[in-house]
């Protein structure tokens, strides 16, 4: 199963200093981390050497690494401006969110792979993250159990392209999904994690792949209700 230990992230600079160790595929998550939560806001520049040389790294792998951060839609590079951190629009994060619902179909009839007491482990202490999340607040803490969600469910499919696609796709809308964050009832959002948290434990306590896809599009399209009801209200 792919591992989403966003909780590490931040530490990547540090190993990059002290031990020279960063691979390609961990500067890679950590990047990504950053572009996602927003550490890098759309439309920022990213330079090539100064990252080689924050990860300790030639220019080489870090150029490797753009181009897969690019490749996905992360960031845009062009001759004469450099590489930006890439913005999108609310109609196109809709268009994403009915993509994704559609893989969850994709996924309900893929082969699925055995349900593990390490996951319902890792299941349970994110749902016991979620409920701490009410009293503190912390937008971070909450993006950070999105994207560990996301990986669990990742790596429940044998499907690779269903797989890879839906990868893709979730950090795709992640990004702007977070800056919506803001203008959303905080309580409501991990309220609604939550009653989805619980439910999918429920599903992967009778081993049911199937019905765990279906719990989460239903999460997504409540999702995308609410992108509707943002671009209605701007209108």
């Amino acid at each position: 199963m792919t591992s989403y230990n966003v909780t590490e992230a931040p530490e990547f600079a540090d190993q990059s200093q002290n031990s020279g160790r960063m691979t390609k595929t961990d500067i890679y998550h950590a990047l990504r981390y950053r572009i996602c939560l927003l550490d890098y806001q759309p439309g920022s520049r990213l330079n090539e050497r100064e990252l080689a040389a924050e990860f300790g790294v030639s220019r080489t792998p870090m150029r490797t690494v753009l181009q897969r951060l690019e490749y996905e839609g992360l960031i845009v590079s062009q001759h004469g401006t450099g590489t930006e951190v890439t913005s999108t629009d609310l109609s196109s994060i809709r268009d994403i969110y009915v993509v994704r619902m559609r893989l969850m179909d994709a996924m309900a009839e893929s082969t699925a792979l055995p349900i593990t007491s390490e996951i319902l482990r890792e299941f349970d202490e994110l749902e016991e993250s979620c409920r701490a999340l009410l009293p503190q607040r912390n937008k971070r803490h909450f993006a950070d159990i999105i994207i560990r969600l996301h990986g669990i469910l990742h790596g429940l499919s044998s499907n690779a392209p269903l797989r890879n696609l839906s990868d893709i796709l979730f950090f795709q809308s992640t990004q702007f999904w977070f800056q919506l964050l803001e203008r959303m009832d905080f309580a409501r959002q991990v309220s609604d994690l939550l009653t989805e948290l619980r439910m999918i434990r429920a599903a992967l306590d009778l081993r049911d792949v199937r019905l765990v896809a279906t719990i989460h599009k239903a999460h997504l399209a409540i999702v995308l209700s609410q992108l509707d009801a943002m671009d209605s209200d701007r209108e």
